[in-house]
């Protein structure tokens, strides 16, 4: 038996086929942000058997209210949505839905939290706060965490609290891993588009060059970080595309880049945007040319609560570690920015499991998601 599964409650060991054939299930239908209607029926029909009456929210969500022996209630979310990825041939359980897959272990999330609530139902012996269980899809995008949040859900149900979980593919598999304080960026997308003018290459000085420009440009934000943030904070830019010009002998009219932003606070990132402005018009200033500059916020940044922090990870058996922060983004920071709350990586890292997320290759031994069902429990138990 693995170390980790020796940590865990002894009675879930009973419940391994049922892991392994949700997540399975689960694994062969997944579909994209907000179309996750197959996924949704799948989940509405477990928890419906199991005598509970889940609800839907924001289209192809559901959440579940489960009554505890306290008046706090706590929030327990999961993603369900999958992207758009092919899958490789090579196991039974491969994506019945071309160019869909779950590359980034959101069936197995589902999977801990039905087991959970079908673990309540056989189990009425242990105690629990009040549970409201969020099946959200969208993580991927376009934000189903927000649109959650903004139905009045957590002020609805009292929220004190919320955790979610997510596989970890680079750390060993069964270690259970998140630290106090920031744990995922926040992110920004943005969209220079740098105009001159055209004219024939022997003929320089009748344009004005926006390849040159727009070089310039990527050079200057190379310096934004280590000029304007503090050496002890964390930030990136990214410049990603850079398209511009017709033909090698036309002086190129347009330069269209994109790029993003990635910091682990608010102020850093206004900060970086604002420098990115100026930046921009100090070009225009320069070289004559005409810009503009669009922004797209996507996650803030995912900061944990330090005492709840506290609270489980004192109540967890090796193995654990303390995770290091990652420029990765997850909306479940949405949830954070209104009440307290956790996220806890899981690894699934073997000497056979170790490729990336939001990869063709990603998958994991079902028998981790145990270890995942048990730091629930014992979540859980420190609010009775």
């Amino acid at each position: 038996m693995k170390d980790y599964l020796k940590v865990i409650s002894p009675f879930l060991l009973d419940y391994e086929d049922e892991v392994r054939k949700v997540r399975r299930d689960l694994h062969q239908i997944p579909e994209l942000g907000l179309e996750e209607f197959k996924t949704q029926e799948y989940i509405k029909n477990y928890l419906t058997r199991l005598g509970y009456n889940p609800e839907e929210i924001i289209g192809t969500g559901l959440t579940l209210f489960i009554p505890g022996e306290t008046e706090e209630t706590i929030a327990l979310r999961t993603d369900i949505d999958a992207l758009p990825i092919m899958e490789p041939e090579g196991n039974e359980y491969r994506s019945k839905h071309k160019g869909i897959m779950h590359a980034c272990g959101h069936d197995g999330h589902m999977t801990m939290l039905l087991l959970l609530a079908k673990i309540l139902k056989d189990h009425p012996e242990i105690k629990h706060p009040n549970l409201l269980l969020i099946f959200q899809p969208a993580e991927e995008g376009p934000g189903g965490a927000e649109k959650i949040v903004r139905t009045g859900l957590l002020d609805r149900y009292h929220v004190k609290a919320i955790y979610g979980f997510h596989l970890i593919p680079y750390i060993k598999e069964g270690t259970v891993s998140t630290n106090p304080g920031p744990m995922f960026a926040q992110t920004s997308e943005f969209y220079p588009v740098i105009s001159g003018k055209k004219s024939h290459a022997g003929n320089p000085e009748d344009g004005i060059d926006t390849i040159v420009a727009a070089s310039q440009f990527v050079l200057s934000v190379q310096h934004l970080i280590s000029r304007n943030m503090k050496p002890s904070d964390a930030a990136l830019i990214n410049i990603g595309t850079f398209n511009a010009g017709d033909a090698m002998n036309i002086v190129a009219g347009e330069a269209k880049l994109t790029g993003t932003i990635r910091s682990y606070s608010k102020e850093d990132h206004k900060r970086l945007k604002q420098r990115l402005k100026e930046v921009l018009a100090g070009i225009d200033l320069a070289f004559g040319t005409k810009s503009s500059l669009n922004f797209v916020d996507m996650y803030n940044p995912l900061i944990n609560d330090n005492n709840l922090f506290n609270r489980v990870w004192n109540n967890l058996e090796p193995p654990k570690e303390i995770f290091e922060k990652v420029m990765m983004a997850e909306d479940f920071s949405m949830y954070l920015d209104n009440i307290p709350g956790l996220f806890i990586g899981l690894g699934t890292m073997t000497d056979q499991f170790n490729s990336g997320l939001h990869t063709a290759e990603f998958n994991f031994n079902e028998e981790v998601l145990l270890r995942g069902i048990d730091t629930y429990l014992k979540i859980i138990e420190t609010y009775v």
